[in-house]
């Protein structure tokens, strides 16, 4: 009889989890940012957004375009909108198109956008403080190479970033990222099938995150140089004489619990 009262309590913490990040869920059917948080103004930096609306640009999608710049390490100069979840093991998922200025795809370098989450910073170390940068993101749209659609995928752990890229295909994508403990797995949707094609381990990132949409664009010659002016500069500056090539649309945004979407694993 205990074994069977753990069992039915069990079963309703998981519903009730699930239940929990069903609230969580935006399809973006009206034109208010009233539930979701800006990192600028969490965290008391520039915005480095050129133009977002809700339902408005694009009907029933949350619109955005950013500034010049780029995340990496410990440089953020980009437009990351959020919410939080607290501890627990999670699945979200998007629907996206990025767009050139005048394109289908991009043409400027690292010029995407897609999900994103990040374990905020602990509370008692100052903002400008290296180290503390946890934070891992699947994007699609431009990176680098011949003019295609791609994937990028960059990992941050303590402040040191990785990236991977991956080719994508234009137009509307689906892009997920699950939590399960600290294990975090990076997917697309290819002809009905999640496929997997990251995991990492972070164990900084197991308890309250920020998840939400992130985009970033034109990292030309002039970024790649100012790169050595360091993470302050670039972190306080938006920067007017790049262009701009992100036109990001997403559609909606969904939490699930990891067991309602496998991610399966590329071959």
């Amino acid at each position: 009889m205990k074994h069977l009262i753990f069992a039915l309590l069990m079963m309703n913490t998981t519903l009730i989890s699930a239940q929990s990040l069903k609230s969580f869920n935006d399809e973006f059917d009206n034109n208010s940012l009233d539930n979701w948080k800006s990192f600028h103004e969490s965290e008391g930096w520039p915005n480095f957004v050129k133009k977002i609306d809700v339902n408005a640009t694009v009907p029933g999608s949350f619109y955005l375009e950013p500034q010049v710049g780029f995340w990496y390490g410990e440089v953020h100069a980009g437009p990351y909108y959020f919410k939080e979840l607290p501890k627990g093991d999670f699945t979200v998922v998007t629907r996206i198109k990025v767009e050139g200025r005048n394109t289908a795809t991009p043409l400027q370098s690292f010029s995407l956008a897609g999900l994103m989450i990040r374990a905020p910073r602990p509370a008692n170390v100052d903002k400008t403080a290296k180290g503390h940068e946890n934070w891992l993101f699947m994007s699609t749209g431009y990176a680098k190479g011949k003019k295609e659609p791609q994937f990028e995928t960059k990992v941050t752990i303590n402040g040191k970033s990785k990236l991977k890229i991956y080719p994508a295909q234009s137009g509307w994508v689906e892009l997920g990222i699950s939590r399960v403990g600290t294990t975090c797995k990076m997917a697309y949707k290819k002809e009905g099938r999640w496929i997997t094609v990251r995991i990492v381990e972070n164990a900084n990132m197991n308890e309250t995150l920020q998840v939400g949409f992130i985009a970033y664009t034109d990292f030309n010659g002039k970024m790649k140089r100012r790169y050595v002016f360091g993470r302050k500069k670039l972190n306080t500056t938006v920067y007017q004489d790049g262009t701009p090539d992100v036109k990001a649309s997403f559609d909606y945004i969904r939490f699930y619990s990891p067991e309602e979407i496998p991610f399966e694993i590329s071959k």
